[in-house]
C-alpha cells in the first residue's frame, strides 16, 4: 500500500509541483475525535496551498473513512519506522496525545530539515516542536519544553468548525424560558452519560425540544433506547443536519468539555458542561471560573438530579443566560482555524513565524489587530520577545 500510494503522490507532485504537509493524528472513543476534526479543518483550509498527507494508525478505521471521504492522502503510521519513504513534506503537523513514535518522528523531521508544528490541549504531551499551539484555557505553561519555539496559546487559537465564526457574528436571542436543548457530549466516551442527562431533563416536566448529538459511539443511544424514558419531543440529530446551526438555535447546550463546548461558546448559546476525565475537568473549571459556563462535574459522578437543578436554575433566569452567552462569545470568536492555518502556511512557505526571526510566545492575538483576517497584517506582529502570558482574556479587553 505504501509503495503504490507513494508512487501516486510522487507522480502527482511531479506534474503539479505542489508541496505537501504531513499530519499525524489519532481518534477514538478514549481520546475523542476532536484531534481528527481539527486536522481535517486545517487540511481543508490549506488545500489550495499544499497536499495534506495523514499518518494514521492501521486500526483507526473511523479516521481513515473520514480522511478518505475528504479526499486526502493517507498512510499507515508505524511507530518504529514513522518516516515515509516518499519525498519529504514542506512541514509536519502533529495533533495527538498518543506519544508512541512521536519523538522519533520529530527527530526524522529534524534530519530532513522539515519544520514541525504541534497542537496541544492543556499543555499535554509536549514536544520539541518549532511551533506549539494550544487553544485551551487555564493550563500550566511549564509543561512545554524549555527549548520550545514559537508558542501560540489561548482561545484565539481554538480550531473550530468555520460555521462557528459565521454564527458568532449573528445576534443571539435569549428567550424568557428554555424551549430547545442540545445535548452534545462529543464523539468519545462522553456519550455514555446521555442516559443521566436525558433523565434529568425528563424530570423537569416541561415541554422541551431536545436534540441529541450521538457522536461516533453507539452505546449511549443503545442504552437510552433500552432502559430510559426520553424527554418529551426528543430526537437524535440527522446525519445531514448542520450541528453548529442547531447549537446556535438552542437555548441551552449540555456538553462535555471538549470542542463541542467551545463551539457552543462561540455561537453564544449558554453551556452546562460535564467532564469525562481530569483534563476536561481542568478546562471546564477554568471556563466556569471565567463565568462562561455552569459546571456539571465529572461524568462518572453525574446524577440526573444535578442536570435537573442546573436546568431549573437557568430556566428561571434569562439574565444569567444572557451573561453566559456574552461571556462565552467574549472568550471564543470561532476564527482560530484561520489563524492557525496562517501559521501553518508560514511554515509550509518556509517563512519565519516571527518578523525578525526570534522566538516568541503569544497568548491571544490582540483582536483589534486581527479582526480582519485578510487585511495583510501579520499575525506574528507586536510581540517579538519570548514570554509566558497567563490568564484569560476577553475580546473586549484585548481589542
Amino acid at each position: 500500500m505504501i509503495e503504490s500510494s507513494a508512487k501516486r503522490l510522487t507522480l502527482g507532485r511531479t506534474h503539479q509541483a505542489r508541496k505537501s504537509f504531513w499530519i499525524r493524528t489519532v481518534a477514538g472513543p478514549g481520546s475523542g475525535f476532536g484531534h481528527l476534526r481539527r486536522t481535517l479543518i486545517l487540511a481543508e483550509h490549506l488545500r489550495s496551498v499544499a497536499d495534506a498527507v495523514f499518518l494514521l494508525d492501521p486500526e483507526d478505521h473511523g479516521s481513515k473513512e473520514q480522511v478518505a471521504a475528504s479526499e486526502f492522502q493517507q498512510f499507515n503510521f508505524l511507530p518504529r519506522k514513522p518516516w515515509l519513504p516518499i519525498e519529504p513534506p514542506a512541514a509536519l503537523l502533529i495533533d495527538t496525545r498518543h506519544k508512541r513514535g512521536l519523538n522519533l518522528l520529530v527527530d526524522e523531521a529534524r534530519r530532513h530539515a522539515v519544520p514541525v508544528a504541534s497542537i496541544h490541549d492543556l499543555g499535554l504531551a509536549p514536544l520539541s516542536s518549532d511551533v506549539i499551539i494550544d487553544g485551551s484555557i487555564g493550563f500550566d505553561t511549564s509543561r512545554f519544553p524549555a527549548n520550545c519555539a514559537d508558542c501560540f496559546t489561548g482561545p484565539a487559537y481554538l480550531v473550530l468548525d468555520d460555521a462557528c465564526a459565521r454564527f458568532h457574528r449573528q445576534p443571539k436571542p435569549i428567550r424568557e424560558r428554555i424551549q430547545k436543548v442540545a445535548v452534545n457530549l462529543g464523539g468519545g466516551d462522553g456519550s455514555r452519560f446521555f442516559p443521566r442527562v436525558l433523565e434529568g431533563l425528563r424530570a423537569a416536566e416541561t415541554r422541551l425540544e431536545v436534540t441529541g448529538f450521538p457522536g461516533f459511539c453507539s452505546w449511549g443511544q443503545e442504552e437510552v433506547a433500552r432502559n430510559y424514558r426520553l424527554p418529551l419531543r426528543f430526537r437524535w440529530i440527522a446525519p445531514d443536519e448542520d450541528a453548529i446551526r442547531l447549537m446556535f438555535q438552542a437555548d441551552l447546550v449540555i456538553s462535555a468539555g471538549g470542542l463541542s463546548a467551545y463551539e457552543a461558546l462561540a455561537v453564544g448559546t449558554p453551556v452546562c458542561a460535564l467532564s469525562y476525565d481530569c483534563h476536561q475537568q481542568a478546562a471546564v473549571s477554568a471556563l466556569a471560573a471565567a463565568g462562561a459556563c455552569l459546571e456539571l462535574g465529572g461524568g462518572a459522578l453525574l446524577r440526573s438530579r444535578d442536570v435537573l437543578e442546573r436546568f431549573v436554575h437557568l430556566n428561571g433566569s434569562p439574565e444569567l443566560r444572557r451573561k453566559l452567552s456574552a461571556c462565552g462569545r467574549g472568550l471564543v470568536d470561532g476564527r482560530g482555524s484561520l489563524r492557525v492555518a496562517r501559521i501553518l502556511r508560514s511554515l509550509i512557505d518556509g517563512a519565519s513565524c516571527s518578523p525578525d526571526g526570534t522566538r516568541l510566545f503569544r497568548n491571544d492575538i490582540p483582536f483589534a489587530e486581527d479582526h480582519r483576517l485578510n487585511d495583510g497584517v501579520s499575525p506574528f506582529a507586536v510581540m517579538r520577545r519570548r514570554r509566558f502570558c497567563g490568564g484569560i482574556h476577553r475580546i473586549s479587553e484585548i481589542g
